[in-house]
């Protein structure tokens, strides 16, 4: 099926490159996430269970 469908197609590498770029996009965004600047924002909410201040229910 899938050679059927490649076989018309002038651009080979279209897979190869949605691959790429979807895997820089992930990687990117991962090390966004997980970035050593951004660990102060989730120190403070870990603690946000625990606070008293949100104990009576919705503020």
């Amino acid at each position: 099926m899938y050679k059927q469908f490649y076989q018309g197609m002038t651009l080979e590498e279209l897979p190869l490159f949605a691959l790429v770029l979807f895997v820089a996009v992930f990687l990117g965004v991962c090390a966004w996430l997980f970035g050593a600047r951004r660990s102060q924002d989730y120190d403070g909410l870990s603690r946000m269970p625990l606070s008293e201040r949100g104990e009576g229910g919705h503020e």
